[in-house]
């Protein structure tokens, strides 16, 4: 539809913007070797530690997650991209925080200019190891980047496990927001954006065939709701206990052979 295009455009748009902000936001790619997956990102204390902090006394995940093998853990990659919220106040990176500490080591925090970034890795992992356990999560105008990832593979005939919208006010219940090649859909709302008019306007739409939360939580304070990380964390486990011990690497029909 002409209003979705537009929208999504001008979050294109705004990305494009804040690239040009310090680092970590505008990292570019470069001949170093690449960090570690599971590497914590963003290291620190950020806003959203003292403003939203998350309801960690309240949720069973720890203990769900103790009962499953740390090798089937490891087999499931879980990248989380950030809104326009550069001193993460939604607390994202908090989230990105509890699910590593729960044992999901291959979980990465990244600000939404970063997309390309997260497109590379999850098409690395796809094609080295097809078993992988692959979730990605958009928060905010991140959802809109984690939905144009999902439509890129999905042309590159690409299997994702799991996307996962948060606060995705211009998220709608459209083609492009439900792409086939995916495996699970969760799609978690709440009161719209002030800026788009609170609930005016745009506060995402319920999408067919995903599982759709409505939460009356405000845009920024939607991601440490229990409901948002038990929703998230339910998809983890669910994947991990799917997940077999061992990875199958595939190599590159182009890699050359040991003598």
């Amino acid at each position: 539809m002409p209003t979705e295009w537009l929208l999504h455009r001008r979050c294109w748009i705004l990305s494009l913007l804040l690239a040009a902000t310090p680092a970590p936001l505008n990292a570019q790619p470069n001949s170093s070797p690449p960090r570690p997956i599971s590497e914590p990102q963003p290291p620190g204390l950020r806003l959203g530690t003292i403003v939203h902090p998350l309801p960690v006394n309240q949720l069973t995940l720890r203990q769900q997650t103790e009962a499953i093998p740390q090798a089937k853990k490891d087999r499931v990659h879980f990248f989380l991209l950030n809104g326009i919220d550069p001193a993460y106040a939604g607390n994202l990176n908090g989230v990105a925080a509890y699910f590593r500490s729960i044992g999901f080591k291959n979980t990465t925090c990244y600000q939404f200019p970063m997309t390309w970034k997260v497109r590379q890795q999850v098409e690395s992992i796809r094609k080295s190891d097809p078993e992988a356990r692959i979730i990605l999560l958009g928060y905010s105008v991140g959802a809109n980047c984690v939905r144009g990832i999902a439509n890129h593979m999905q042309r590159e005939n690409l299997h994702l496990d799991c996307l996962i919208y948060v606060a995705g006010d211009t998220i709608f219940n459209s083609a492009a927001s439900k792409p086939a090649n995916v495996g699970q859909i969760v799609n978690i709302t709440g009161h719209g954006l002030i800026f788009y008019g609170r609930d005016l306007f745009f506060k995402g739409d319920t999408i067919d065939g995903a599982i759709n939360h409505r939460l009356d939580a405000r845009h920024m304070s939607i991601p440490q709701q229990r409901e948002t990380m038990e929703a998230i964390g339910q998809q983890l486990v669910g994947l991990a206990n799917k997940s077999s011990t061992s990875a199958s690497v595939v190599r590159p029909a182009s890699a050359s052979r040991a003598p």
